[in-house]
């Protein structure tokens, strides 16, 4: 099927695919491909809120972590590492060993596709 078969919403979910696909930031990807970024940013707020498949009938799940005075008090071995599962069969697993600075990257470049 091609481009002007899509619906409106099949256009650009194929396009925020696309993106994500790219491994460029918004700005860099809207240049490229001579999208007004507001425009991009529109469709990728709409998307995200259509609940996914995934997320239908699932209820969210809330975990303590512990304080830094709780990490820092302790061995690290003690500690299990985290899981984050997100859309798409995304899964990112995080260590206690990791470094803070490669963590502080993650939620970084996690923040420029919200």
């Amino acid at each position: 099927m091609n481009e002007t078969n899509l619906t409106k919403e099949d256009f650009w979910m194929k396009r925020i695919q696309d993106f994500q696909k790219s491994g460029l930031s918004r700005k860099e990807w809207c240049q490229e491909n001579q999208v007004p970024l507001s425009t991009f940013s529109y469709w990728i707020r709409k998307q995200m809120q259509k609940p996914s498949e995934l997320d239908q009938g699932m209820e969210p799940v809330f975990a303590r972590l512990p304080s830094e005075l709780e990490v820092s008090s302790q061995p690290l071995s003690e500690y299990p590492s985290i899981t984050i599962h997100l859309p798409e069969s995304i899964r990112i697993e995080v260590s206690t060993g990791c470094p803070c600075e490669l963590m502080a990257s993650l939620i970084h470049t996690l923040k420029n596709y919200a």
